[in-house]
């Protein structure tokens, strides 16, 4: 074999392992794409706004729709098999309408091409309604949320603060700013704008009754009863049963803040 065909054969083969490495490098970007999580730390949710379910989106790119195959299933006729895709791109997170029936909804507008979500940002499939979480945003919430807890805290003990002659001591919900105290005086209390309610707060994000405080044993517990914005302790939804409260936490109804005081000091008149 003279110089020529080991020249034409070199080429040859360097072609065939160019193409091979090609398809390899272009199977291992596919299956990334389709597979690869964000590890133990969820990359963003959903949360229902009828029943306050989480759903976290831990792909970089995640298929919804009511396919067993998609990443997010709802089984619900208004959404197609294969409805929409929310990803994660360098401007953020983007939702797309993948040829769905009923369309893809954000804060109440349809989207015809791909959208960036902002953290709070109401998204519709079909008649499913979701809010959109960025956890990043959320975890910068949170850590606020403590600071406002701390200092919500050091105004109810402000405000709770008298003379221990002559005083008794109830639970109570005490406002953002300190200065309101809402004592609970009895052993299952509802909160709400009704004027049937234990607790009557006037605010519009508030449901008619929309939570409870209750006495079990030597804890107090809270519970959503089905409130249209849902109710929060320490920025974390209240979604199934109860949730115990200890002295401190930070309680949101509808987006107005509480602390909960367990000894909460009422001067006897």
């Amino acid at each position: 074999m003279d110089i020529n065909e080991l020249y034409i054969s070199a080429v040859s083969l360097t072609r065939y392992l160019l193409a091979g490495l090609a398809v390899l490098i272009t199977g291992g970007c596919v299956v990334s794409l389709v597979t690869r999580r964000f590890g133990s730390r969820v990359g963003s949710y959903l949360v229902e706004f009828k029943t306050k379910k989480r759903i976290p989106l831990t792909r970089w790119e995640n298929s919804i729709g009511r396919s067993p195959t998609c990443d997010v299933i709802l089984n619900v006729a208004t959404v197609s098999r294969f409805h929409a895709v929310i990803s994660k791109r360098r401007t953020g997170w983007v939702v797309a309408d993948t040829g769905s029936r009923t369309g893809v909804y954000v804060n109440g507008e349809q989207i015809g091409k791909p959208v960036v979500l902002k953290h709070g940002d109401k998204v519709s499939f079909g008649t499913s309604v979701f809010e959109f979480f960025d956890v990043d945003v959320d975890d910068a919430e949170r850590e606020a949320e403590k600071e406002r807890r701390r200092q919500a805290k050091i105004n109810a003990r402000t405000v709770a603060r008298a003379d221990n002659r002559g005083a008794s001591f109830l639970p109570a919900i005490i406002d953002e700013a300190g200065d309101k105290a809402y004592v609970i005086g009895c052993d299952s209390c509802t909160i709400g704008r009704s004027p049937d309610c234990d607790i009557r707060l006037k605010y519009h994000s508030l449901s008619s009754e929309h939570a409870r405080v209750s006495k079990i044993g030597n804890g107090w517990y809270i519970e959503d009863l089905g409130s249209t914005n849902g109710t929060k302790v320490n920025a974390r939804f209240v979604t199934n049963g109860r949730r115990k409260l200890r002295d401190g936490d930070i309680i949101g109804l509808g987006g107005v803040i509480f602390v909960f005081d367990e000894h909460y000091k009422i001067k006897k008149n």
